[in-house]
């Protein structure tokens, strides 16, 4: 098996961390994003940190242009995300730019270095982390929503632009994870195992796209919980 060059966003936590581990475990070279200057979690020979704050986007594009004159990647992994619930009218401007920031326009701002990357080796793997919020929007959604439908739009017609250049692009959409995002929310999945997937279930579902043959691409993947209870006292979990 060829071992690949990987870059992953939002390596410090939840489907990021927990997909650098198994690539770590399988051997691969990891470089991860994350506004953090340590992942404790992550001390490994073949890791390494390349600390960039997504909410700066003309820094990213400066630093990640710096990267990619000294190293080459096989594969970009885009897990770095948040969520902000609640009705418009609660957020401020400079809150709805920087959810959209984040969420969104990065993963646009960083593929505008790394295409061109693969494009010049002739193959390449991205892969995105959308949300089950990028196919329904429910309540209190609306920020996470925009962001996600945008994401999911960009990867379609990214798709299209890069499939005569070797270049795969997935998104993978899950329900409710039980991971550090819903820390700050007011709301997170009921406590029983069927009620949340694992990140680590995620991250194996990332491992499998990466080994699957050149000339197939996985367009999305939609993962649920078996069941969906949310649990809105958080205080009790």
């Amino acid at each position: 098996e060829c071992l690949m060059k990987i870059l992953i966003s939002g390596a410090s936590s939840g489907i990021g961390l927990a997909t650098a581990r198994q690539l770590l475990e399988l051997d691969h070279e990891v470089t991860g994003i994350s506004r953090q200057s340590e992942t404790a979690q992550l001390d490994h020979p073949n890791f390494s940190l390349f600390q960039l704050d997504l909410n700066r986007l003309d820094d990213c594009d400066q630093k990640l242009n710096l990267l990619l004159k000294e190293h080459s990647f096989d594969c970009f992994i885009h897990c770095a995300g948040y969520g902000h619930f609640g009705s418009i009218e609660q957020f401020s401007v400079a809150q709805i730019d920087r959810a959209i920031r984040v969420n969104l326009t990065s993963a646009l701002v960083l593929c505008r270095l790394l295409v061109p990357m693969f494009r010049r080796q002739k193959q390449g793997k991205l892969i995105f982390i959308g949300s089950e919020s990028a196919l329904n929007a429910g309540k209190k959604g609306v920020l996470y929503s925009a962001a996600k439908f945008g994401l999911r739009g960009f990867c379609q017609a990214l798709r299209e632009d890069c499939a005569k250049d070797g270049i795969g692009v997935s998104l993978v959409n899950p329900g409710m994870v039980r991971s550090p995002f819903f820390d700050e929310q007011s709301f997170a999945p009921a406590s029983q195992p069927e009620n949340a997937i694992e990140t680590g279930d995620v991250a194996k579902l990332i491992c499998q796209v990466l080994q699957t043959s050149a000339n197939i691409v996985i367009d999305e993947i939609n993962l649920s919980p078996r069941v969906k209870s949310i649990d809105f006292s958080p205080k009790s979990r």
